[in-house]
């Protein structure tokens, strides 16, 4: 049976999750991920071509699955916010926040009044088109809104970031963090390390959830062993084209040999 508690609580009480990005605006994708085990996926309109009607697409494949879903956005826009959690997101992560009052201005964008900003509408698809009653208080108590902590800016603000009220977790981004800090594509230069177990000590410290982008399997347990407790593990066009690469390395026809060329294998 599907857990019924919401990815915001599962957060609260330090489970740990695993799950990947996906940039193909696809159902059928979201869907194949649904029922590969995995514990969330991330649908990406920063890096992946979606708009609200695939992103709404995808939301509807992954719930009919009970799969969690996290829609990271393009920009901390308050609107997009708030469109991406109106078709039915179960948390909103937001690229790029650098300081305390950026935080901030991201969970008022995700929280309804008294809590926020964030529009009011109760007959979204969220809402079931106005059948779900105290919507907005359950909103509020459910929607789980996370922040990308990409750059040196963001790893200095942390003790800030770290304080801001509705905050439910911070998700390190280590491709981000090696261009912010001189070696780009290397997350596994020591600098880019340090700064992330630093980042995720501080955050432990104050029982605030983790997160990290893992390239692959390896890392994915390296980042595990620091205590991280969401791991989203490689993006779905990667991993179909990597699995697709050793489909053609091992099952392709064997070498032809020359003999047999000339004389047709007589």
């Amino acid at each position: 049976m599907t857990d019924p508690r919401s990815l915001r609580s599962l957060l609260a009480e330090g489970r740990r999750l695993l799950g990947t990005f996906s940039i193909i605006p696809s159902p059928d994708v979201i869907e194949i991920i649904a029922v590969s085990g995995l514990d969330f996926v991330i649908i990406d309109m920063e890096h992946g071509p979606f708009g609200l009607e695939t992103v709404r697409a995808g939301l509807l494949a992954a719930r009919a699955h009970g799969l969690r879903t996290v829609v990271r956005v393009r920009t901390a826009e308050a609107a997009l916010v708030g469109a991406a959690l109106d078709v039915g997101a179960d948390g909103v992560l937001v690229p790029q926040v650098g300081s305390a009052d950026a935080a901030r201005a991201v969970v008022e964008a995700a929280r309804f009044a008294p809590d926020g900003t964030r529009g009011a509408n109760p007959f979204v698809r969220a809402a079931r088109y106005g059948a779900t009653a105290d919507w907005f208080a359950g909103a509020n108590r459910d929607v789980a809104v996370m922040v990308m902590i990409e750059g040196s800016e963001g790893i200095a603000a942390m003790p800030e970031i770290l304080e801001v009220t509705g905050l439910d977790g911070v998700f390190l981004g280590p491709v981000d963090m090696s261009h912010s800090l001189g070696v780009p594509g290397q997350i596994d230069h020591p600098s880019v390390r340090d700064a992330l177990e630093k980042a995720a000590a501080a955050a432990a410290a104050r029982n605030m959830a983790t997160a990290v982008f893992a390239p692959d399997e390896a890392h994915a347990r390296t980042w595990w062993e620091l205590g991280i407790q969401l791991v989203a593990c490689g993006v779905d066009a990667q991993l179909m084209r990597e699995r697709l690469v050793r489909l053609a390395e091992a099952a392709g026809p064997p070498a032809v040999s020359e003999r047999s060329l000339t004389t047709g294998g007589v």
